[in-house]
């Protein structure tokens, strides 16, 4: 019976651990989703004008199709390797992708990770022509699977 008692808590910790990686975007995406709603009206609203203000290429004259935002920090390995992808999207859809990168680091990008829910870094936000958003994606995300969201989304 001593045996077993000993080997409750690594069952418990592997399992705990396991139930991390089957279900991290769950998670991610209850901690997104619970950090906007805790986001006053006023604030939304200011966000949400900002926003339009800069990346609703109706209103604004810009010629852009999408919006591929990147969250994420110079420190992370991750983001990291995301520049590389940032690049090449910047340079294969030359005025067609608006490629922003919100540096978790810098103070006033605060209210846009807020507004956006960002949980964990890297994240990608693509927006359409609009400013909406119709995509998101956490982690590393490879240049060519990002492109299919730039060629089938009109």
């Amino acid at each position: 019976m001593k045996e077993y008692k000993t080997y409750i808590p690594v069952a418990l910790i592997i399992l705990m651990f396991l139930s991390l990686i089957i279900f991290h975007k769950d998670i991610a995406t209850y901690i997104s989703q619970s950090k906007i709603e805790q986001l006053s009206a006023n604030t939304k609203k200011s966000i949400s004008d900002s926003i339009t203000q800069k990346y609703n290429y109706h209103h604004n004259g810009e010629t852009y199709d999408y919006t591929f935002i990147e969250f994420g920090s110079t420190g992370c390995h991750s983001c990291r390797q995301m520049e590389e992808v940032m690049e090449k999207i910047k340079t294969e859809y030359k005025g067609k992708v608006n490629v922003v990168f919100i540096n978790l680091m810098e103070p006033e990008s605060k209210r846009f990770f807020e507004y956006y829910g960002v949980a964990t870094i890297p994240t990608q936000v693509l927006l359409d022509k609009k400013g909406k958003e119709f995509f998101r994606h956490t982690g590393f995300y490879s240049a060519d699977e990002l492109s299919t969201h730039f060629t089938t989304k009109k």
